[in-house]
């Protein structure tokens, strides 16, 4: 089966160099393949901007974007999971139309809004906390107040667990407290691992998810964790950074107050995406999990949308997230005006 379209798709032509294009396309679908009408697509701040800026080498042209939301416009023959007309969220790239990617995964009809297209962030988030699984009543310090460490610190607060969101922009923090997040500390305006201590009757954090992807973040972070603590780097590192790794490792090896760490990694893609029976936890399950959240009004997402944008604004889109990062969260593209 093919159909065709009029495709228009983000690309980074260049270091800074970003715009939205137009042309003719024919999409071929297979007995497997799902064509998708994007509705909304969520920009990925952190990996979105490394790459467009050049802190992330990659090769130019490139198509960007991987979290969206919209219609099945079409499917294969052996495609039962999903119908044309259904709402799904998929891994797909900031354009009009696209072939589903990995995960295509079937949402209510209520979700179709633009905050919605953030379910990938949530489940970045919702990883990092399934690698750590704290238990209840443990302390979880976040470092980073952007979209994955706001879902971050809001997940673990319904798991039973009390977090510290910790962040350099107070509008973050704000936007923190209005989702339920009672504890935020910005270290431009205390010392942060007081407040840690403060907070934790002097014995740190059990677990700290690291969502920034800032090396240097990273490996300070380590203050924040207790004796047999956790760090887990949720936020994938980026651009060099030098120092002494020394005390780092120490945090790791030895034991003594704040020691003993373990190090884990919890990168989105290293659960399966569908559901099996010999895994615990799936992409698929994670999806209609944060869905059910979400429409019990227990997951907070309207007040993390910044801006939503016309892709014709697509240069701004990406100039407000490096030029007014503190005050951008949640950036999304509208393509329903660009449907046929």
């Amino acid at each position: 089966m093919t159909v065709s379209v009029e495709l228009r798709s983000v690309v980074f032509e260049n270091i800074d160099q970003v715009e939205l294009q137009s042309r003719p396309h024919t999409f071929t679908i297979d007995r497997h393949g799902v064509l998708i009408r994007t509705h909304y697509s969520c920009i990925s701040a952190g990996t979105e901007v490394a790459k467009l800026t050049g802190l992330q080498k990659v090769a130019y042209p490139l198509q960007i974007g991987n979290r969206a939301i919209g219609r099945v416009l079409a499917v294969g023959d052996e495609v039962t999971h999903v119908s044309v007309g259904d709402l799904v969220f998929s891994h797909i790239h900031h354009q009009s139309h696209s072939l589903g990617s990995q995960l295509v995964c079937r949402i209510p009809d209520e979700l179709d809004r633009a905050a919605a297209s953030m379910l990938g962030m949530a489940l970045v988030a919702l990883t990092g906390l399934q690698t750590a699984q704290p238990q209840l009543g443990d302390t979880v310090v976040i470092t980073g107040a952007g979209l994955v460490g706001q879902f971050a610190a809001q997940l673990a607060a319904l798991s039973g667990v009390y977090p510290i969101l910790i962040d350099l922009v107070d509008h973050r923090l704000e936007m923190a407290r209005s989702c339920g997040i009672q504890n935020t500390i910005n270290p431009t305006r205390e010392d942060a691992r007081a407040g840690v201590m403060a907070l934790t009757n002097s014995k740190g954090a059990e677990v700290v998810l690291e969502c920034t992807g800032v090396p240097a973040v990273a490996t300070s972070a380590t203050e924040y964790a207790g004796r047999n603590g956790m760090l887990v780097f949720v936020g994938s590192p980026r651009g060099e950074h030098q120092t002494d790794i020394t005390p780092f490792l120490e945090k790791v090896h030895l034991w003594r107050s704040g020691g003993n760490l373990t190090l884990c990694g919890a990168h989105e893609w290293k659960i399966p995406i569908e559901d099996n029976d010999f895994t615990r936890y799936s992409m698929e399950r994670n999806c209609n999990l944060l869905v059910r959240l979400i429409l019990e009004d227990r997951l907070k997402i309207e007040p993390l949308v910044s801006r939503v944008y016309d892709p014709e604004d697509v240069a701004q889109a990406y100039r407000d997230l490096i030029q007014r990062k503190g005050q951008t969260l949640g950036a999304i593209f509208n393509w329903t005006n660009y449907h046929q």
